[in-house]
């Protein structure tokens, strides 16, 4: 299970339709933050690259994607050590985990 959806609903009251309002945002925003953080480290700014590293964490563990959180925590984390290379190299990853990450909320 790539999305604990069970913890979230019980932080949410288990209001069903309040998580598949915050699904449907992360549905859109997500590949749009991934896609922001490829192009800023392609571009070589470190900064951009961090700030959208930390939205993907806080967004994929509001949604109870916690290991695409990890990942995300993790190019954070590179990205404050001034490591493009390892946001580089979690890119692919953390690409694939939102593909498994949306066909599951789908």
């Amino acid at each position: 299970m790539t999305v604990d959806k069970l913890a979230v609903l019980e932080r949410l009251n288990n209001d069903q339709e309040l998580f598949v309002e915050i699904c449907t945002i992360f549905k859109q925003d997500g590949p749009q933050l991934v896609r922001k953080l490829r192009d800023a480290v392609d571009a070589g700014q470190i900064i951009v690259a961090i700030r959208h590293a930390h939205s993907l964490k806080s967004s994929s563990a509001t949604i109870g994607a916690y290991e695409l959180s990890e990942l995300a925590r993790q190019a954070e984390l590179a990205g404050n050590q001034g490591d493009v290379s390892i946001i580089s190299a979690l890119l692919p990853v953390i690409d694939a985990k939102l593909h498994e990450v949306i066909a599951e909320l789908s």
